[in-house]
Parts: C-alpha cells; structure tokens; sequence
C-alpha cells in the first residue's frame, strides 16, 4: 500500500477522498470544502489518500509541528478505509505510516468506548499500540458553528503524553487545527 499527499484539489483523487471524508465523519468533526482547501496549503498539514494497484483504499490526514520545547508531535485527524476494504489490515499499514520513525508523539482523538462500534475502535488502535489518555478531559470544539462540541478521549504513540504534551497538543488543535473551521 503507498501514502500519496493531496496539496490541492485539482489532485485527480481528490474528490473521491473527498467523499470518504464526508461519508465517514459527523458534521461536527468534518471542516467545509473551502476551509479544507485552505489548510492544504499550510505545510504542517498532509492529507494523503492510500491507495494499492491504483485502488483508493483510503484517507489519512495528520498535522505535524515541533513544540517549543522541540519534541516533535503529529497528530492523526482524520483517518477512514472504504467500508467495503475494512477488515482487511489496510488500517494496521495506515497507522504505520501515522506512527512512522517513532521520532515524534503520536495522537489522535476518539469517541469514549460507549457501544460496540467505539470499543472496538478503541481495542485496534490498542493493537496497534497506541495508549488511551483517559485522564485527560478533552472536548472538541465544533468544526461548524450549527453543531456542537463533544468529548474525545486522546490516544497516543509510544506512550502515555504527560500533562505538558497534552497541553501542547490543546494549544496546537485550538490556535492551529481550528483555525480551518466555520467556528
């Protein structure tokens, strides 16, 4: 499976991501075409399709800074395999190349464990072997203004984040991340 980054819209495979991205992420978590357009131009973020054989597989975008203090951090945003692909081990190759040279902190957020669906999200990211933060109390702000936030457990790579990580990850989501929303 290859990575391929999408850096505009006039990428032969945009639109098809494009529907992938809608169709797997609520309203509240997905940014507008045009405040997605506009974050493909800042360097930090990668939206990438995954692609074998010249078949879209799927989507994954991540943000990617260095703090202050110099730790590296990439945060996986977004991430879905077409449906009819699941099950597959497409996502375990996805999340290599998210986790890549284990030089950086690794998150992404995900919907607390309260059905079955969301526990075994939870348990493949766990096999993949990032940690669930549950002592962090994160709420995600809205992508749009006409829908809500909503609590997010935090997941991270190679290990636990400590309360300074896990500030410098809140500080980059709401100065940089939301900076590509309607809010």
């Amino acid at each position: 499976m290859e990575l391929i980054r999408i850096q505009n819209p006039s990428h032969p495979w945009f639109h098809e991501t494009w529907q992938i991205y809608e169709a797997s992420f609520p309203l509240a978590e997905r940014r507008p075409l045009a405040e997605h357009i506009r974050a493909l131009e800042n360097e930090t973020f990668h939206y990438n399709l995954l692609a074998e054989n010249g078949e879209l597989i799927g989507l994954l975008s991540w943000w990617d800074w260095t703090a202050a203090d110099g730790t590296p951090y990439r945060f996986g945003e977004h991430f879905a395999v077409v449906p009819t692909l699941r099950g597959g081990g497409y996502g375990s190759q996805a999340l290599e190349f998210l986790k890549g040279d284990e030089s950086h902190i690794v998150l992404l957020e995900i919907d607390p464990p309260t059905d079955d669906i969301s526990r075994r999200r939870e348990q493949f990211y766990q096999r993949n072997g990032l940690v669930t933060n549950p002592s962090y109390d994160h709420v995600h702000p809205s992508f749009r203004p006409t829908t809500a936030p909503h609590r997010l457990l935090i997941m991270s790579y190679p290990r636990p984040l400590t309360p300074d990580e896990f500030h410098t990850f809140q500080r980059f989501n709401n100065e940089v991340v939301l900076s590509y929303t309607e809010r």
